[in-house]
């Protein structure tokens, strides 16, 4: 899986704990990460600096489901 993450406010974190995927992305800039998806499920990431008072709400969820 290739993912693009961007941050143009303040610097954020993006996390992906069962992945080991943990990312500093600073104002202005754009990463780029890729890694292989070698486990079915779905697997929660968020955001791991506070960036302001919604800090507490920039999670999700991450779907992998096996190919067709």
């Amino acid at each position: 899986i290739t993912n693009v993450e961007r941050a143009y406010d303040a610097t954020h974190g993006f996390s992906i704990p069962y992945y080991n995927i943990n990312l500093s992305i600073e104002p202005g800039e754009a990463t780029t990460f890729e890694f292989d998806a070698t486990q079915d499920g779905v697997f929660s990431y968020y955001c791991t600096e506070f960036c302001s008072a919604l800090h507490l709400e920039m999670t999700g969820y991450l779907l992998i489901e096996p190919e067709p």
